[in-house]
């Protein structure tokens, strides 16, 4: 419950973004609570982690909860460093190994929370979520930072869902254009500047944070890029500079938290989320991928392809945080739009990678932007009689339904949600339904469902890439009797038994660490049955 209060006090005072915190929830052990976890990250500051705990240790007290964390004191940040040489045309550039900070957690990813319905958030569903979180007394500023407005009453929450119209339909910048790579990068380099040379050393993430210095994710690492802390006037330099690739023109205000796509010229496409405090904002920019994704290079199983073949259905494409998702999303799509013609719609939260359909059409929708929400998305493509829809992501339960309303006349769809396994996916989708609906819910799913793809990203022995293991199915009458029948227990065993047409999570770790691209341990992280990996748990003589 420790982590929860972190969370809900960290956003409540705007430290850290709600995308964000739900990200590094999934980071926690039982050494290390949210908060150290986000110091370890350099997304939060020590002094501003013991006034929160000391708050959070408080509130505990007050709703007579026990606190679970056993250490109370954050991690120092790792000395870190990350570097390159002037990238040479034609060639890799060069990469200075570094000893990066260990997120290594010694239990397993907690499993997501049932979808948001009827009052579920990230923090769960208990009477013990619903308590008032306030702001904590020392953490107010009083500095105000030049280039943008305070956010207002009116303005704390984009409630695009609730609007009855959206402006005029914005179009998408592609981020095409040149821009030089610099040799290394400072605070002094533009953001443009950043951004190139991060995807000239095959970086996936970016965050820019006050008083520390400019980080990188690099196959799933975090290393330091600069040799000196960011001061905040750089900080609003920088998010002016992302400002001027809104599609919408969208003006950031002081206080108020977002999300958006952006592209500025030579750059191409990324994603930015704003978390403020006090006055000062904090960057995280995850890039989109340039070029389109073959099906070879992401190693599924040959069954996998295809679901492409398909003509109506559904196919879940699941994963934890960061597991390449949307990356899988967009390749059925590409891959679809190259074979057959056909008519291609999305609707994301936001829009990422833009598509391209030789042989037919396509349409792109971002919720907020060109639909008022996911639901008014899914209805629309349905009125426009689309042949391939491609939804990212669902977050709840009324989204899942219509999808299922979509599939079963006739056309395919392709959606993301979270889950660590086929097992966790499938009861979270159940549990998500009243109990008087679950049987028909069940019956439904059964009948439209094709396949599911459950991935996960592990970082290869040497830490010099990535490499996907999976879950994966074809729904075999076998499985969706199972399904119909709501014993999702039975599925690992028919999973297990059939041939040619499912693999296990458990069976694609072995052949991973058998064949030396992963550790033992990184597979026991990850295992639906840690017993399969025994022999790897850390801290085993």
């Amino acid at each position: 419950m420790r982590n929860r209060y972190l969370a809900k006090v960290l956003i409540a005072n705007k430290f850290v973004a709600e995308n964000v915190a739900k990200d590094f929830l999934l980071k926690v052990s039982p050494g290390k609570d949210l908060g150290q976890v986000l110091c370890e990250a350099g997304l939060l500051d020590e002094k501003t982690y013991r006034r929160v705990l000391d708050y959070v240790i408080q509130l505990e007290k007050k709703n007579a909860v026990a606190p679970q964390a056993t250490q109370t004191t954050p991690p120092k940040s790792s000395g870190a460093t990350f570097g390159r040489s002037a990238p040479v045309q034609e060639t890799q550039p060069q990469i200075i190994k570094t000893q990066a900070p260990n997120f290594a957690s010694e239990n397993k990813e907690p499993e997501s929370s049932a979808l948001q319905i009827e009052g579920n958030s990230l923090y769960g569903s208990t009477s013990s979520s619903a308590i008032q979180v306030e702001e904590v007394a020392g953490l107010e500023s009083t500095r105000v930072s030049g280039g943008f407005q305070m956010a207002t009453a009116d303005s704390d929450s984009e409630n695009t869902e609730n609007s009855e119209a959206l402006p005029v339909r914005f179009a998408l910048n592609t981020g095409e254009g040149e821009i030089k790579v610099p040799e290394s990068i400072s605070a002094k380099n533009s953001l443009a500047e950043i951004i190139v040379y991060a995807r000239a050393c095959q970086i996936t993430d970016i965050y820019l944070f006050e008083n520390r210095p400019a980080a990188f994710r690099r196959f799933g690492t975090m290393v330091q890029a600069t040799p000196d802390p960011i001061i905040a006037e750089r900080l609003n330099d920088w998010l002016l500079e992302a400002s001027k690739g809104f599609a919408d023109f969208y003006t950031p205000a002081v206080g108020k938290n977002f999300s958006r796509t952006f592209a500025l010229s030579g750059t191409g496409r990324a994603r930015l989320s704003v978390t403020w405090s006090g006055v000062t904002p904090f960057l995280s920019i995850r890039l989109i991928p340039l070029e389109p994704i073959p099906f070879e290079s992401l190693y599924l199983p040959d069954f996998c392809a295809e679901f492409a073949n398909l003509t109506s259905g559904l196919v879940l494409i699941a994963g934890p945080a960061s597991s390449g998702r949307s990356s899988t999303l967009t390749m059925y799509g590409e891959a679809i739009a190259a074979s057959r013609y056909a008519l291609i719609e999305t609707v994301e939260k936001p829009v990422e990678r833009l598509l391209h359909n030789p042989n037919g059409a396509i349409i792109q929708r971002g919720v907020g932007l060109h639909t008022v929400s996911g639901e008014t998305g899914i209805k629309t493509a349905i009125q426009e009689g689309a042949d391939v829809l491609l939804f990212d992501s669902i977050a709840s339960i009324e989204e899942l339904s219509l999808l299922l309303s979509a599939a079963n006349p006739g056309m395919l769809v392709f959606a993301t949600a979270t889950g660590n396994n086929t097992v966790s996916l499938l009861n979270r989708f159940l549990d998500s339904v009243p109990q008087a609906l679950r049987a028909s819910f069940a019956s439904s799913l059964a009948d439209s469902l094709k396949g599911i793809i459950v991935q996960h990203l592990i970082p290869v022995v040497g830490g010099e890439g990535l490499v996907l293991a999976t879950e994966s199915l074809k729904v075999s009458s076998t499985i969706a009797n199972l399904l119909r029948k709501e014993e999702i227990a039975q599925i690992p065993a028919a999973l297990a038994s059939a041939k040619g047409t499912a693999i296990t999570l458990d069976d694609s770790l072995k052949m991973l660490v058998d064949s030396g691209y992963i550790e033992g341990v990184e597979a026991w992280k990850r295992a639906f049955d840690v017993r399969n990996f025994a022999t790897y748990r850390p801290g085993r003589n």
